[in-house]
Parts: C-alpha cells; structure tokens; sequence
C-alpha cells in the first residue's frame, strides 16, 4: 500500500543520506579501484586501429556457376628404409617411378604405408589399430503397489511386514539355488584373464543342489548346443504368445483390436477375458463387478551382437579360453488359501519355462596336425606388422534388476450395477542393447592370454500365495492361477575356431615380437594359411586379448493379495450379476541374445586350450495348497538346512525373525515353512 506523506518523505531522507555518507567515506567500486591499481603500475593500455577491410569485390550473379577441383595434395611419404621382400614399382601417368619422381604424389588409398625402395615405391597393407570397448550397465526397477481397501482389520488379513519377509526367504533361496554370481567377475577378470580358469574350475565340479521339489538340470560341453527346455532338447524356441496367461492374451488382443487408441474400460475388458474357451474355467459373459489384483508383468531383454576382431589365424603365446555358460532358476510358489469357503480356483495352473539356446562353431584337430607345404605361388608378396602394447579387450556387462510387491488387501463390497477395481496391472520393463563392430586382420600374435566369455544368469522369483475370506468368494468366479515365469536365452557363435598345434615358425615369431622385432620371416609370412593372399595384415598385441559378454537379469515379485467378501453384502449385486476377480495371471520374462561374429580362424595356443560351456536350469514349483492353511509345502526342513549350513544362513533367519518365525531346523521343531507368515 501506498505511504502517506510524511512516511515517504522520511523514507527518502534516508536514501539520500545513505548515499551521502558512501561517498564521504569514499567507497569506491571494488574492481574499479583493483583496475586503476593495476594501470598505475603496467602504464596505459595501448589501443591500435584495426584493419576490416575484405579485399574481395561481389562480382555479379551468374546462376551457371562451375566448380573446378584444384589439384589433390601430395601424399605423404616415410623412407623407413629397406624391406626383406621384393619391391613393386608403381606407374604414375604411364611413367615409372624412379629416383627422379620421389616428390610426386602417389595415387594409394588413404592410410598406406608407402616406403621407396632404390627409386622405386612399395605399398604396404593399411593396418588399423584396435581400441578397447567396455560397457557397463545396470537397470534397476523398485516398485512398492501395495493397496488397501476397505476395514483390514475387520477382515483378519495380515501384516506387509510377514509377507515381505516371505518373498525375502524366498530371494534368498533362489540366489543359493543360482550356481554362480557375476558380482566382480568383470573387474577380476579384466585385471587379469587367467583368472577365469577358478570360474571354469567350479563349473567342471558343479553338483546338483539336494533340495527337495527343485528339479536341476546340468548339461555340459558340445552336448549344450540346440534348443533345451526345462532340461528337454527341443526342435525349436517355444513362442511366447502360445504361453501367455489368458487374462494378459486378452488384454493384448483387445489393444491391439482397438484401432481408436481409446484405453479399455476395465470390465468390459474383463468380460472377454472371462469368456476363455476353457472347459474348466466359468463362462461369464455378463460379469459387470470385476476386480483385477493380479495380472502384473516383469520383463528384463538385453540384446548384445560384437564382431570386434578376429583373424584367420591366431597365434597365443599363453592359454586359449573359451566359455559359453547359461544359469536360468525359476522359483515359483502358488499356494491360494481359501477360508470360510469351499471354492476350488477352476483356473488354468501356472506354468515355468527355462529356454536356452546355444550354437557354437568349434572344433579340434588331433595331436600332430600339420599344414602341408603350398604347392603353389600364389602367396602373399607384402606382409606389414603393427605393434599394440597393452591388452585389448571387449566387454559387455548389464544387470537388469526388477523387484515388485503387489500384496493388496480388499475388503470387498458392490452396490452398484457394474463395479471395476484394478489395483494390479503394473508393468515393469528393463530394455539394454550394445552392438560393436571392429577390424579384421589376416594374423593376430597375442602376447598373453586370449579369453573368450559368454555367461548369462537368469532368475525368477514369483510368490502369489492369494488369502480368500468370506462366504462371499462361493458365487464369484476367480483366478488366482494362470501364471507364466519364463527365462530365455541365446548364445549364437559364427565362425569355426580350428584348434591346431602351435609350429616353430609361429612361436619363433611370437619371441621374436616380444623381443621387440618389428618385421616377420618370410617363412610365417608366406606359409600355407595364407595361401591366395597377396598382402598379409599382421597384428601384434603384447597383452592380453580378451571378449567377454556377461548378462544378469532378476524378476523377483510378490503378489500375495489378501481378498475379503462377505455374502451378505454383495447378495443383492450377486444375484443376477456376477463378480470376476483375478489375483493371478502374472508375468516374469527374462530374455537375452548374445551373438558374436567373425572368421573361421585357426587357432594356436602356446600354453592350455580350454573350450567349455555348461548349461544349468532348475526350477522350484509349488502350486500345492495345505487344507490346513499352512502353504509353500516344497520349502521343507532339507531346503532350510541347506541355506542354514553355510550360504545364507544370516539372512534367512533374519527375514524369519523379522516375520516372528523361530527357525529350529536343527533342533527338529515344527516352525522349518520359511514362508509360514504367509498363511498363519
């Protein structure tokens, strides 16, 4: 507001006095007076006219302009002295070039090396160097969904507390069941490859975990390559579409019928997924009460295609290593509880699936191998080495993580004439993809170790152990089933790695390049691996050379829904309309597609040759339900006593102490259900 007066008088008094006081006070400009402080002692600055003037004139328009290319820049040229092979004498214009001509440019691709040679020109092969390529990443998705509707307390559900405990036990169990973690096996290895031998030591050796309800399959070396599914060799991949769980095929047709784009109301979507053709299942067109708890997706896809580089031949002064490894777990428990009621769920059961899919180009030569002499000419007659000091190494490391907890609590009552409740139906997606693409020679020495790693880890961990109360439940068509945990993987090698022996000439070469000799014997040089090569490109890498791809995917979600309907409160609705309620029909996908090109190369390993790959696939299955209310009969006191000897004995009683469970596994008590707080 405005001031009166006097007020505004004063109030400009004191602004002028202000300013009257700096300036008695003589508070100058701090900067102002560091400049003239600085001028005092430098002197004046000197200022100089500047010239502007173009000396160029806009000459008129003509819109037939003509480029004309002014003459090509000569090439440079290094004299790196004699070469010990024969000189070719390249025609410039019809002229040979001699000792007159060493100015004139010489018409080779960009990049050659070019040496003179007693007047005359030699081109060498280009050689490009490799750099090395490290990716890392890491996804990670935590979602919380846990609803509540209506009094819980009323209804006797449980706590959150015991069931994120339970789903805690459960991730638990599924980690001891993997055989193996990633967790610093990249930065172990990548400091030094030979320690990926302890890695491949333990796959040799691995063993069946004596779990009881866990089915394991281990299949090793060329006995991996096609198509397993949950341990069975297949003709080919199953599709997913064909496995879907009925409610999300129905929600995916329905969208993609949708031409509008219009967002599908929630039980009018309901309506057509109750109508599945299935025998067992209720046909309920006319369902206008629908509640959807369930119906949650977990999806982790990594994509990883290199063809980095790779040779004909390669020479290794120490060990060759190759190993394509494949680790799927799928942990499902699927116990519904039905109290005060005596509804059996008609629903379809849920179903696990491990896919892996290898194909792998390798074979060996026997002992005492040998290239013949070439019968022919036809041999390179330039040969050029480069020189790497250091490793080179490709690698691809991703993570994808995913935790979901949908345990809704529905205390459920309709009094309208249609009613839609979804408080599931979370999508969760990871989506990772790294392509590099590099050089290829027609020889590669390696001066150290070279390594060759696939590893794919999968896991699943699905508890949707659903609490049904109420008389209510009797007349309601649920599912509480229909789940579908599936983990897929493909590791696909193009290019046939010939195992052969390592020959003098070769490993003279080899000592030779590490002595620091720059140049090859014409006996490697032209030998009968490079028979029809005119020009042989020769890398020399002084470290190690090392390609690893490795991908970790986690699902682990909890959809343990608690669902109260007392038959007295929805009677009226009941009676000519009916209630669908889904607490099931989840989804868990773990995908991932390794693919590695390159040549069919001879390889020669002054050291070892290991060539292993191994394929590991369990699954833990619990669709069974107690009468007595206590679920996850599969987890049984074998289970607890192998997790309390040794592996993570701490963190299952912590997560049983969190939940109010004492566990006596080796004191023969009764408490030994890690997941008892899901059903007491």
């Amino acid at each position: 507001m405005s001031l009166d007066q006097t007020t505004e008088s004063i109030a400009h008094f004191i602004g002028l006095f202000h300013l009257a006081e700096n300036e008695a006070r003589l508070r100058t400009d701090y900067y102002e007076f560091k400049l003239k402080q600085k001028l005092a002692e430098t002197g004046e600055f000197e200022f100089k006219p500047v010239e502007n003037k173009a000396p160029f004139e806009l000459g008129k328009f003509n819109p037939h302009s003509q480029y004309t290319p002014g003459p090509e820049a000569p090439v440079q040229v290094a004299a790196t002295g004699s070469l010990a092979f024969p000189a070719q004498t390249v025609s410039l214009d019809g002229v040979s070039a001699g000792a007159g001509y060493s100015d004139s440019p010489v018409p080779i691709d960009a990049g050659a090396m070019v040496n003179f040679i007693m007047g005359s020109v030699t081109i060498l092969p280009y050689i490009p160097l490799p750099s090395s390529a490290i990716t890392v990443t890491i996804q990670t998705i935590h979602l919380d969904d846990n609803d509540v509707i209506g009094d819980v307390v009323a209804a006797g559900f449980q706590s959150l507390d015991g069931l994120y405990a339970a789903l805690e036990a459960a991730i638990d169990l599924a980690e001891a069941i993997q055989p193996w973690s990633t967790d610093g096996l990249v930065a172990e290895i990548l400091e030094d490859p030979g320690n990926a031998l302890p890695f491949i030591k333990m796959i040799n050796g691995l063993e069946d975990p004596d779990i009881e309800g866990l089915n394991v399959t281990i299949i090793e070396d060329d006995e991996t390559e096609g198509v397993f599914v949950n341990g069975e060799l297949v003709d080919e991949v199953p599709e997913l579409e064909d496995q879907l769980p009925a409610f999300i095929k129905a929600k995916r047709d329905k969208l993609d019928d949708d031409e509008d784009g219009d967002q599908l109301a929630g039980f009018e979507k309901d309506k057509a997924i109750l109508d599945t053709g299935n025998d067992a299942w209720p046909t309920v067109i006319n369902a206008e009460h629908n509640v959807s708890a369930g119906a949650n997706e977990a999806h982790n896809h990594a994509n990883i295609q290199t063809s980095w580089i790779d040779a004909g031949v390669i020479a290794v002064a120490g060990d060759v290593i190759n190993l394509n490894a494949v680790s799927q777990v799928n942990m499902l428990y699927d116990t519904d509880q039905y109290h005060d009621t005596s509804w059996n769920d008609p629903s379809a059961p849920s179903q696990a699936y491990n896919i892996a899919s290898t194909q792998v180009d390798n074979r060996d030569i026997p002992d005492g191998f040998e290239i013949e002499a070439a019968a022919t000419t036809d041999l390179p007659s330039d040969w050029h080495v480069v020189r790497l000091d250091g490793d080179v190494t490709v690698t691809n490391y991703m993570q994808q993580h995913t935790f979901v907890m949908d345990s809704d609590r529905l205390d459920l009552t309709f009094s309208a004439n249609s009613t839609s409740i979804v408080t599931g139906e979370n999508l969760t997606f990871n989506l990772g993809s790294a392509a590099e693409f590099g050089f290829g020679y027609d020889l590669i020495f390696v001066g150290g170790t070279m390594l060759s790693m696939n590893v794919v880890n999968q896991t699943n961990v699905l508890l949707d152990n659903d609490q049904f109360y109420g008389a209510g439940m009797n007349d309601a068509a649920v599912s509480g089933h229909d789940n579908l945990l599936r983990n897929e993987a493909s590791i696909h090698q193009e290019g046939i790695d010939t195992q052969v022996d390592m020959l003098d000439d070769f490993k003279t070469a080899l000592e030779d390049l590490k002595q620091g000799v720059d140049d090859l014997s014409a006996t490697v040089a032209q030998s009968a691996f490079f028979e029809g090569l005119d020009q042989l490109r020769v890398l020399y890498i002084d470290g190690h050379l090392t390609q690893m791809n490795i991908v970790d995917q986690i699902n682990y979600m909890g959809d343990m829904d608690q669902v109260h309907m007392a038959l007295d409160s929805v009677q009226s609705a009941l009676d000519d309309i009916p209630v669908a309620i889904t607490t099931g029909s989840n989804l868990l996908t773990n995908t991932a597609s390794i693919t590695q090109t390159g040549f069919d190369s001879d390889v020669m390993a002054g050291g070892n040759y290991y060539n292993d790959a191994l394929l590991y696939q369990a699954e833990l299955i619990d669709t069974d339900a107690n009468p007595t209310g206590v679920g996850m009969t599969g987890l049984t006191s074998e289970a607890v006593a192998f997790l309390a000897d040794d592996m993570i004995a701490d963190a299952v009683n912590e997560s049983l102490e969190a939940a109010g469970i004492a566990n006596d596994a080796h004191t023969g008590g009764t408490a030994l259900d890690v997941m008892q707080t899901m059903t007491t």
